[in-house]
């Protein structure tokens, strides 16, 4: 197996000082047994890595000079450039992410179009440092979310929303399928969706909070509970149970926002023409009105969606785009939703189900706006 270009120690440390070449070799001695150790795990022993190695003194050089900066959930990226061409470079700010297994699984998804792309990395910081190619991109939760950006929102059509959907499930398809054994995700959400402004093409990023499932096994008890409130799948957070239907939960509430464009349930408030306000759903109203004896009691979502029609619900600015042809799109989407978004993971759907059934909706779209043209 090879593992990182051979360099010599030599090569490695000596521009430093002889205390910090010390401690550059410490971190890069257990930084590197713990990526070859996530790496032997995911590929079952047999795996060549196909990024670069790079040395803190390198990776210092690079952003030396760097004004431009992304801030992404418990992640600083930062503009450098190495070799004549520009990169990110990304450092953890976050003690209770494994930036190891993250480097492990983004070098074998690298060559997908909807990951970003990892470099290389460098081991001799506390924290490793990973090394993207570098992308003009906006975060999903910026695109969505930011307030006062009505242009921004109305650049993200109900035909972009689609895509960006297909392209975040395939992702996640890929991860539950195409290991040795299912790579559970942990924490899908827009702030790890990065939307490349060139091509509009969705880029996850981080995988951090990932873990694989016991050979043979379709479930593993978590310890620790992982994950980000409103993604979090109920049945998860209260049992401890990881299965590929945790991360169905929490597309489905990705997938949600994209047909709101409102970043959390306790913030939503629909208007229907008539001026009826849907009740304000938040965590304590969810605790006092949802009976926990009940074995599949509603979930954030289902107390959200109630009886209202996707019509009801939808961002404004697509409604505004499309009106009422894309009605029969919007339903199937909100069906989508709620099999994704029901509390019991026996009832929501696998990816490659919701994966298969959005490229179908996609498909009636792109024949409508063919029709129209």
């Amino acid at each position: 197996m090879y593992f990182f270009r051979v360099l010599t120690r030599k090569r490695l440390f000596s521009s430093a000082s002889a205390e910090r070449r010390k401690k550059e070799e410490d971190c890069y001695l257990k930084n590197g047994g713990a990526v070859l150790e996530e790496l032997l795990a995911l590929c079952d022993g047999n795996c060549r890595i196909p990024i670069r190695y790079f040395t803190a003194t390198e990776i210092e050089r690079a952003i030396k000079h760097s004004k431009s900066k992304m801030e992404l959930s418990h992640v600083s990226m930062v503009t450098g450039s190495l070799d004549n061409r520009s990169i990110l470079v990304r450092f953890s700010r976050c003690q209770f992410t494994n930036i190891h297994r993250d480097i492990a699984i983004t070098a074998q998804m690298s060559h997908l179009k909807n990951v970003l792309r990892l470099v290389g990395c460098c081991l001799e910081f506390e924290e490793p440092v990973m090394v993207y190619e570098y992308v003009e991109a906006i975060t999903l939760s910026d695109l969505l979310f930011r307030e006062g950006d009505h242009k921004t929102k109305r650049s993200l059509s109900w035909g972009k929303r689609l895509r960006i959907a297909n392209e975040v499930a395939s992702t996640v398809v890929f991860l539950h399928t195409e290991f040795t054994t299912p790579i559970i995700h942990r924490d899908i959400k827009p702030h790890k969706v990065m939307i490349d402004q060139n091509s509009g093409i969705a880029k996850i990023i981080d995988f951090s909070l990932s873990m694989s499932l016991p050979p043979g096994e379709l479930e593993v008890q978590d310890a620790v509970l992982c994950g980000t409130f409103w993604y979090l799948d109920p049945e998860y957070a209260s049992l401890g149970i990881v299965t590929q239907k945790t991360d169905v939960y929490s597309f489905g509430v990705l997938f949600f926002q994209l047909l709101t464009g409102k970043e959390s349930l306790d913030s939503m408030q629909s208007n229907t023409e008539e001026g009826n306000v849907m009740d304000r759903v938040d965590s304590r109203i969810y605790e006092e009105t949802t009976d926990f004896k009940d074995p599949n009691p509603p979930t954030m979502v289902e107390l959200y969606i109630k009886e209202s029609s996707a019509i009801d619900i939808a961002d404004s600015t697509f409604l505004e785009q499309h009106g009422i042809e894309i009605r029969q799109q919007l339903e199937d989407y909100l069906d989508l939703v709620k099999k994704c978004t029901t509390y019991k993971g026996e009832n929501r759907p696998y990816m490659i189900h919701v994966a298969k059934e959005l490229r179908r909706i996609e498909n009636c779209y792109r024949a409508l706006t063919i029709d129209q043209n």
